[in-house]
């Protein structure tokens, strides 16, 4: 498997040459407004849960668009959240939280919507004006700053595991070289390394001893490490987890509003890392891997989250990997139970029911927030 920069670097290229948009179009990657609609038609329609007696104001900021006039990309989180609003009769607009008149703008509307991208540069596009919408303009926005700030983020996030005590995979953060090597000298091996940043794996290694992790922690605490993205690196920091060995599958169960779904990722076969490798199983979720899911959304405060689990044997017990605020959504099913799109319905936590159909869960997030707006 190549390392994620160096896949970067390859689409980079592509995108240059004339085979580009053949490519995105034989993959369903971009297609006409017509095709598009087509493809939302097959999730059910979600109507809001209460009449409206002020409507709000929709700034709807763009992801992922197509580079081609005439043609949108099929996976854009716009789309759903364009659909919903034209659907329910929400006036709405698009917001580009890119441009210079952002702070002018943002008068014209009373939520903020839109997906932050995993990059770091993305983010730092976002936080300070998420910031200056929320606190000082006082606009419901979504994301939120908090949501941000922990959004791709694996130390942030293992900050807030471990006050909220939620049970992830035992895991140290230091940013002292001195005590990352103490630590070489007391782990058990093998253990994991892991950066910041990066999504599908990218950025894993397992640690097979201590001459490895040595090198490892000269290199973080020296030049630094290369990560996904060509401009980031892993510097200054050393982030460790331990090695659940007997853990065949990861699960995935994404809460959006009081909705659950999910399905289990395998590891290609001799490697460890489900994440990445593109084989998926989609059936009935189990009732305590749920409630943890719901126990961690709650923990850290976030109005839509992806938990990323696994289940050790010997222990008898799911952990937590690691914790996303997006998850990419290509279809309307995200949950199948013998065959048929599922959710489950998790307004009482302790009694989850699982109920048929197949629907944009980024519908079921625009839904509560404008709800939540009008209360």
């Amino acid at each position: 498997m190549k390392p994620s920069w160096i896949k970067n670097i390859l689409y980079r290229t592509l995108k240059e040459t004339s085979f580009h948009k053949q490519y995105q179009l034989r993959h369903h990657i971009i297609g006409t407004r017509q095709e598009a609609e087509r493809l939302l038609n097959e999730g059910e329609i979600i109507r809001l849960r209460t009449s409206l007696t002020i409507k709000p104001r929709v700034g709807i900021i763009r992801d992922e668009d197509s580079i081609y006039p005439d043609y949108v990309n099929l996976k854009a989180t716009w789309l759903r959240y364009e659909r919903f609003c034209i659907n329910n009769d929400i006036p709405y607009g698009f917001y580009d939280i890119w441009a210079n008149d952002w702070m002018e703008k943002a008068k014209d509307f009373d939520i903020i919507i839109g997906r932050v991208m995993t990059s770091p540069a993305e983010k730092e596009v976002w936080m300070p004006k998420i910031y200056v919408l929320e606190n000082i303009l006082h606009k419901t926005c979504f994301p939120s700053y908090h949501e941000i700030w922990q959004y791709e983020d694996k130390i942030k996030a293992s900050y807030l595991y471990r006050l909220a005590q939620l049970p992830a995979i035992p895991t140290k953060v230091t940013n002292s070289k001195l005590e990352a090597l103490r630590w070489t000298e007391q782990d058990t091996y093998p253990f994991i390394v892991k950066t910041k940043i990066g999504a599908s794996s990218s950025g894993v290694i397992k640690v097979n001893n201590r001459r490895q992790a040595v090198r490892l922690i000269n290199r973080v605490f020296g030049m630094g490490r290369k990560v996904q993205y060509s401009y980031a690196w892993q510097k200054d920091y050393w982030y460790v987890q331990e090695f659940i060995e007997d853990a065949t599958f990861d699960l995935r169960i994404m809460l959006y509003d009081n909705y659950a779904f999910g399905f289990y990722r395998y590891p290609d076969k001799g490697d460890f890392r489900a994440s990445g490798a593109g084989h998926f199983e989609k059936k009935d979720l189990p009732l305590d891997a749920l409630q943890l899911a719901i126990h961690a959304r709650q923990a850290l405060n976030s109005r839509q989250l992806g938990v990323d689990m696994l289940y050790s044997e010997s222990r008898h017990q799911y952990f937590i990997i690691e914790t996303s605020l997006f998850n990419q959504i290509d279809t309307p099913r995200q949950l199948e139970v013998n065959g048929e799109p599922s959710y489950y319905d998790i307004s009482n936590p302790d009694c989850p029911t699982l109920h048929k159909g197949a629907i944009w869960i980024q519908e079921l997030t625009i839904r509560q927030i404008i709800e939540q707006w009008h209360k």
